[in-house]
Order: structure tokens, then C-alpha cells, then sequence
């Protein structure tokens, strides 16, 4: 089942419709974004904030965050809202690829990229986290990671 979304972008007075083909898969959470998922997230100085290691482990029917020491933030239900959609990706200096966009969980949750990227040598299984904006991709492992990796891409919508 296809759901096409609408958007509206507003230019001076006149009015611009965006259309995107998004699959809704109300059911559970994609396979390729399940298991437990690290992320480094660096300090910022201007928040006055330190560096944390972010904890999120996607289950079937459940997505469980936790953010350093603070308490677990958790989305279930029976059929969590899940969508995906395909898009062009590229990295810099790359050519553009079709790629899946998974996003589960409500609001505005960041949307994640499954592909493989090598890392100290090793090919590993990756999610790329979608920026809201720029073209810094945050790099969800499998392991705790002791800094914090990005990857630099673009993407068409």
C-alpha cells in the first residue's frame, strides 16, 4: 500500500506542492533498523553540554532511547508508527544510489539510512541517522564507539 504525503512550500504568494511516496509499514519495526544501535553524540559548547553515548534498541513492537544517564524514553504499541520511502543518496564525491529510508517512532524522528561502512578496518553494519539539515550524517554501530562518526552525503527528495 502506497500513502502519498503532500507538503506545501510557500513562496511569496504562491503556493508549491511537494509530493513523496512514502509505504506504510504499520506493523513492526524494519528488520534492517532493529538490534541495539550506538551513537557518540559530541559535547557542545555552546549548550554547555558533554559528550554522551546514545542508546537505542529497536525491538519488533518497541524503540527504547536512552541518552547517557538520563532515564529511557520508550515508543510501543502494537504497531508503532514505522514508515519507508526511497530516495537518492550519495556520498561526497560519490555518485547518487537509491537508498530506503526507514523511520519509526511519532513526531520528528529522525529517519535511518541501513549500509556498510568501513570502520578501523572493518566493514561493519551501519544506520546513517538523516540531518534535519546540512549534509552530516550521524553513523549509528553496534559497538559503544569512543568518538564520534559522521559521514558527509547528500540526498534528492
Amino acid at each position: 500500500m502506497v500513502i502519498k504525503t503532500f507538503g506545501a512550500i510557500i513562496c511569496g504568494a504562491s503556493v508549491l506542492a511537494v509530493s513523496q511516496p512514502m509505504k506504510a509499514n504499520a506493523a513492526t519495526v524494519q528488520r534492517a533498523i532493529r538490534g541495539t544501535w550506538f551513537l557518540k553524540v559530541p559535547a557542545d559548547p555552546l549548550l554547555h553540554t558533554k559528550s554522551y553515548v546514545q542508546e537505542t534498541k529497536n525491538y519488533a513492537h518497541s524503540i527504547k532511547i536512552k541518552a547517557g544517564n538520563s532515564k529511557v524514553f520508550v515508543i510501543k504499541g502494537r504497531h508503532p508508527a514505522t514508515n519507508t520511502y526511497k530516495t537518492k543518496f550519495r556520498y561526497k564525491g560519490g555518485k547518487f544510489h537509491t537508498v530506503t529510508v526507514n523511520v519509526a517512532g511519532q513526531g520528528d524522528t529522525q529517519g535511518l539510512i541501513s549500509t556498510h561502512l568501513k570502520i578501523n578496518g572493518k566493514r561493519q553494519h551501519v544506520l546513517l541517522g538523516e540531518p534535519q539539515n546540512g549534509n552530516k550524517f550521524d553513523v549509528f554501530t553496534h559497538f559503544r564507539p569512543t568518538k564520534h562518526y559522521f559521514v558527509r552525503g547528500y540526498i534528492k527528495y
